[in-house]
């Protein structure tokens, strides 16, 4: 494992992280020894812990995280999100999003919940879970956020941009008018924007801010554990993909199989590679639901691409990897 700073603070993070999202649902597929996959990651050299309130039922992508927490804290980097309300039902059946709630009082009362989850009395990185523009905006908000660090509750603030691929304005505002440490937002090696746009904003090109990537894989197109016929149940978080997106983004995959040709990674280990040749990113959150995922990512940032690999990757990625798309993918926005 290799380790990376979060910017200007003084958060230094595994280059591998490990989110809790699948330990909490059953959207990617069933978890059931999630203690193991938690201990796994940390043996494996993984620092970094990506939770949120509104991960599972009743808060339980935090509370699974008490028992790591108070043998091994200060070998943890914790993140963890504000903005839901965990009390409200959803918006609509299934898996869409509960309702937000950015009063500053509401955030205050979600991060003293939150601690209680966690059994901790702070939290490394408190990111604002898909805001919108509005929250963003809000100089009542992030005078609230800078409360709380100052109370020493929250050590840096970030903005975790979401769900689905975009929200640009949002991205580029966090970047340009708040006090943050990280931005997170999907990105993969086949889907670069907005990302590459951020990467290149100044905050994050020269070191001010760190981004995180998640979803690596592109919806386990580039982890080897799906093909082109695979078909998903309703309820997995994967069937939410447009057919014709994913039969895209497997014939881009075809033009990259240089990257683990051979035995010197696996496919799943490429495309954590590849997002780590781009130093503006500093950590990566690969999707996982089992200990020999976990390991198998955890072992990408030593297997590196090289000048060369990296200038391929990139050449490809300018001809959109020499394929005509079916379906353009829309980049939400708050508008």
């Amino acid at each position: 494992m290799r380790y990376r700073r979060f910017g200007a603070s003084e958060l230094v993070v595994s280059e591998v992280g490990f989110g809790t999202w699948t330990l909490a649902s059953d959207w990617w597929g069933r978890v059931d020894d999630k203690q193991g996959l938690l201990h796994a990651a940390l043996d494996a050299g993984i620092t970094f812990f990506d939770t949120a309130p509104v991960y599972g039922a009743d808060g339980i992508g935090e509370s699974l995280l008490a028992d790591l927490l108070q043998r091994h804290r200060d070998e943890i980097v914790l993140t963890t999100k504000c903005g839901y309300d965990i009390d409200a039902p959803r918006q609509h059946p299934g898996q869409s999003e509960r309702p937000q709630d950015w009063r500053p009082e509401a955030i205050r009362s979600q991060l003293e919940a939150s601690l209680r989850r966690l059994g901790t009395d702070y939290v490394d990185l408190y990111q604002l879970h898909n805001a919108r523009l509005a929250p963003i905006l809000d100089d009542d908000l992030w005078a609230a956020l800078e409360a709380l660090r100052a109370e020493g509750k929250v050590r840096e603030l970030g903005v975790a941009l979401g769900p689905a691929i975009g929200w640009v304005e949002e991205g580029l505002e966090s970047l340009r008018r708040r006090p943050i440490a990280s931005l997170q937002t999907v990105f993969n090696v086949i889907e670069q924007e907005p990302g590459l746009t951020f990467a290149a904003e100044s905050a994050a090109a020269d070191g001010r801010v760190g981004l995180i990537a998640r979803v690596p894989h592109a919806s386990d197109v580039l982890s080897g554990k799906i093909d082109r016929d695979t078909v998903f149940a309703a309820d997995d978080h994967r069937a939410h993909r447009n057919r014709d997106n994913m039969l895209d983004n497997f014939e881009k995959a075809e033009t990259l199989t240089f990257l683990w040709d051979g035995d010197q990674r696996t496919m799943g280990q490429a495309a954590i590679a590849a997002i780590l040749a781009n130093p503006a990113f500093t950590t990566v959150l690969p999707t996982c639901v089992s200990v020999e995922e976990v390991r198998e990512y955890a072992e990408a940032p030593d297997r590196p691409l090289d000048d060369a690999e990296r200038g391929r990757v990139d050449e490809l990625w300018s001809r959109n990897f020499d394929h005509v798309d079916r379906y353009e993918m829309p980049l939400k926005s708050s508008a």
